[in-house]
């Protein structure tokens, strides 16, 4: 089978890349080496902070790009090649209702940090486990003055798609409401999504959709999944997302991103 010429490889984090216990694939980074090496671009796509993605990553900053909180900002070759800056003067109504919503919590995210507020445990916890850089103050809305608000994320520890989310629909319009886990929902600009990020890569180095693949497993996967036409839904994915897939990888616990990839690029002789 001929492989595709594929240029540019996106593949989300959680659910996607790395297993359930939050573990990379063994020989993950050899993997991104080679690929670099052969013209492939590599792209970490997730609704993780750029500064987690470089901890989950490290060393690896001129090997690979990263599109990080679902779209709103990529990096590449160490720089800030797209930053979609939330106006602060929209920022406080959202940001008002989530402190009226039983268990659920406000974070915004910026260009230099996240900041959330409450002293509560498990708030901060699975926090840190997205934030590399995470700040703790007294009022979010406040320290949003002193940066570039590209997101934000509101965290419920208990399911949040049957109650947060349909409250936070109503601010469909002036901002992109998007399920982007079982106890996330974040809030962009419209159009602001790992689609439309993946298109600006795609117009930034000259490539097509047939020249791309991408690999997610969640609903803030789906314009990822229909900006490429090699689109991989994992087989742990949410069904709507599998519904928008071409193709099915393996499971995240098989390590079904590497799968394909050693399938596709490193078990078989160049045509």
């Amino acid at each position: 089978m001929k492989t595709p010429d594929i240029r540019l490889i996106a593949a989300d984090m959680d659910g996607t890349l790395l297993d359930s216990a939050k573990r990379m694939p063994a020989g993950m980074f050899e993997r991104i080496r080679a690929l670099h090496a052969r013209g492939i671009r590599f792209v970490a796509a997730s609704g993780r902070q750029y500064y987690d993605l470089l901890r989950n990553f490290p060393g690896m900053e001129d090997d690979m790009l990263f599109l990080a909180e679902n779209g709103a900002m990529v990096v590449g070759e160490r720089s800030v090649l797209y930053l979609s800056e939330l106006p602060y003067e929209q920022l406080a109504e959202p940001v008002r209702l989530v402190r009226t919503l039983p268990d659920a919590h406000p974070i915004l995210c910026g260009a230099e940090s996240a900041y959330y507020e409450g002293d509560v445990p498990i708030l901060r916890e699975n926090a840190q486990m997205y934030y590399a850089r995470l700040q703790h103050v007294p009022d979010v809305l406040e320290a949003a003055k002193h940066d570039h608000i590209c997101k934000i994320a509101v965290f419920r520890h208990r399911t949040i798609e049957d109650e947060v989310y349909p409250a936070l629909k109503r601010f469909e319009g002036a901002f992109q409401v998007v399920l982007s886990g079982d106890s996330w929902v974040d809030l962009m600009l419209p159009g602001v999504n790992k689609g439309s990020a993946m298109r600006q890569l795609q117009q930034r180095f000259g490539l097509t959709p047939d020249q791309c693949m991408a690999f997610g497993d969640y609903l803030n996967d789906r314009e990822l999944m229909q900006s490429v036409t090699h689109s991989y839904g994992m087989a742990n994915g949410h069904p709507d997302l599998l519904a928008v897939s071409r193709y099915r990888a393996p499971s995240n616990d098989e390590s079904g991103v590497a799968r394909v990839l050693d399938e596709l690029f490193f078990s078989h002789p160049a045509d």
